[in-house]
């Protein structure tokens, strides 16, 4: 193929050497096998590159659909570059963790690498995915990944990463629970337990509720777009309403709004007595 050709709009320039089509880019998983299969063999695929690959959720700025750079880790000795669409960071070798043939820095490594790109809330909702049940599998532990932080204090961001691992929870499904959950804290409520199973009389059919206070038998759910524009899951939620009510619960429903300006919805929580910290 003529050079002109590959220089021009029809194709991009994902590394040196190799181009996608722009109407139909390879995944990021593709290019980032290519990287390290081809041209820097024995690099570690880290930072935001590693967390999308793993599912973390990442602002989209970051994203590399976003900023179109890859990032991986050598040894600190090496010398090794690869053009302007990847970002080499040279550090000591750390653990790393196989995902579909390729080598990723691990959980507690790539929390640390995270830590000086995001936000404190950010940085728990990314603990709270690397211990909830859509993490890739095999899913790691918190309480050993909280052992892990306590003794290590060899990793850069690892002060940051140790007071994430603090505030995150197991079985949290999704970002806007972590951040509903931590304004709940933020705003001096007690901690409400996420994901509380709760069953259906009668049919038996099981469900969860996002964050709940059995005691006062009061239900928080998170409401994203698809909740509203998916019709199916709209009824869900209206059966579920109507069977937590027949169980006596009461609901509170929360969209983004509410979290840009909670005053209605904590107030609410308020009159319904949802419990406070001591």
């Amino acid at each position: 193929m003529h050079q002109r050709r590959l220089a021009s709009d029809e194709f991009l320039n994902v590394l040196p050497g190799y181009c996608t089509p722009s109407a139909a880019p390879a995944s990021l998983a593709v290019i980032v096998r290519t990287l390290q299969r081809r041209l820097l063999p024995g690099a570690v695929i880290s930072d935001v590159t590693a967390a999308e690959l793993l599912g973390y959720p990442l602002p989209p700025s970051l994203t590399y659909a976003s900023t179109g750079v890859l990032h991986c880790t050598v040894p600190p000795q090496s010398r090794r570059r690869c053009g302007p669409t990847v970002r080499v960071h040279r550090r000591a070798p750390r653990r790393t963790r196989s995902w579909r043939g390729l080598q990723l820095s691990e959980d507690l490594s790539l929390l640390c690498e995270l830590a000086g790109d995001l936000s404190h809330e950010q940085l728990v909702a990314c603990c709270d995915h690397a211990v909830g049940p859509r993490a890739e599998r095999p899913r790691v532990n918190l309480e050993e990944l909280r052992r892990r932080a306590a003794t290590d204090s060899g990793l850069h961001g690892i002060k940051s990463a140790r007071l994430a691992l603090a505030d995150a929870r197991e079985r949290v499904e999704s970002p806007r629970e972590t951040a509903l959950r931590l304004l709940l804290l933020d705003r001096g409520f007690a901690e409400p337990i996420v994901n509380l199973p709760v069953q259906a009389p009668g049919t038996g059919k099981s469900f969860r509720i996002d964050l709940a206070y059995p005691s006062q038998r009061i239900a928080i759910e998170y409401d994203g777009d698809w909740h509203r524009t998916d019709r199916s899951r709209f009824r869900r939620d209206r059966r579920k309403d109507d069977v937590l009510h027949e169980l006596g619960w009461r609901v509170v429903r929360v969209v983004d709004s509410d979290l840009l300006s909670p005053s209605a919805f904590l107030g609410r929580l308020e009159h319904l007595g949802a419990p406070r910290l001591r």
